[in-house]
């Protein structure tokens, strides 16, 4: 018996569907129909009644259903256990974070917590939403910085703080010359995007496609700093996250709000619900929301 064939039967029995519970566990449905089956065989008993339009739980499916969500429970708090003896600074975290936010706070976050907790070892795992989704749910990271939407019951969610998202413009582009510029100018200006497969690309669309934009888009990119280069050299214009301002030292862009319409992103902590957050990752918690604010104080 083993924990993922325990983590698949709870899906299955929480979803009432083997193809819900392989979306859910991120499997394709013949793998994890496969492993119940395993598991059916070694306990010697038929877990689930396929009926031809549902699937429901036999008797000895309902005894084990309690005592596998208990299993995986302790599972998942055994690795935050052992990280509980953050006074002597040891331990391992593991914390993802999404492309558009590990640049501008990590390098200042990672300074502050290896300040903080020299003896602990930190592991970084940069990446799409999706699969950091995906990571939290299979218990492979603590801890991960994220912006919503999340769409995932064993994802839970801490708000951090609220990240606008501005109109970056070349220096010479005739709206640098306004201190605010109203949402209509923006639809007939080439634009650059950032791919949709990030949440900020999503966001950013769904933005224009609330305020009824359609913008010229001339260039898509899975880079915020590709962003930055082309609307210098002029090619366009573009929305980017205001902690992307704050730590832009090469100043060859020209930053401006949307009058009375900037949008925002509400960046969050997020983890397993079922798993107890370590110290270590509360304090990882705290220093990115410190290192934001400090940013933000800075300006």
């Amino acid at each position: 018996m083993e924990l993922h064939q325990l983590r698949y039967f709870v899906a299955v029995a929480e979803t009432g569907g083997f193809s819900k519970a392989a979306k859910r566990c991120y499997v394709a449905q013949p793998s994890l129909s496969q492993q119940i089956i395993k598991l059916e065989h070694e306990l010697g008993q038929e877990l689930f009644e396929r009926l031809s339009r549902k699937i429901v739980l036999t008797e000895a499916g309902k005894a084990l259903l309690p005592r596998a969500k208990l299993i995986l429970k302790e599972a998942g708090n055994i690795k935050s256990g052992i990280l509980e003896d953050v006074d002597s600074g040891s331990g391992t975290l593991s914390v993802g974070l999404i492309p558009t936010i590990a640049p501008y706070l990590l390098p200042g976050s990672l300074d502050k917590y290896h300040k903080r907790f020299p003896m602990s070892r930190i592991k970084i795992n940069e990446n799409l939403t999706e699969r950091l989704i995906k990571s939290i749910v299979n218990l492979e990271i603590d801890v991960a910085i994220m912006s919503l939407p999340i769409d995932d019951p064993l994802v839970q969610t801490k708000t951090l703080f609220d990240d606008p998202l501005v109109l970056a413009l070349s220096p010479d582009h005739p709206l640098a010359k306004s201190k605010s510029i109203k949402i209509d100018a923006l639809k007939s200006i080439p634009f650059i995007a950032l791919e949709e497969e990030h949440c900020l690309g999503e966001q950013i669309k769904s933005f224009c496609y609330e305020k009824q934009i359609n913008p010229d888009i001339i260039c898509r990119t899975w880079n915020l700093s590709t962003i930055q280069q082309c609307v210098s050299f002029g090619n366009g214009i573009s929305l980017v996250p205001k902690m992307l301002v704050m730590t832009d030292s090469s100043k060859s862009c020209e930053y401006r709000e949307i009058k009375g319409q900037s949008p925002s992103r509400a960046v969050v902590a997020a983890w397993h619900k079922d798993r107890r957050l370590s110290k270590l990752a509360l304090e990882f918690i705290s220093i990115v929301n410190e290192e934001y604010n400090s940013l933000v104080e800075s300006n």
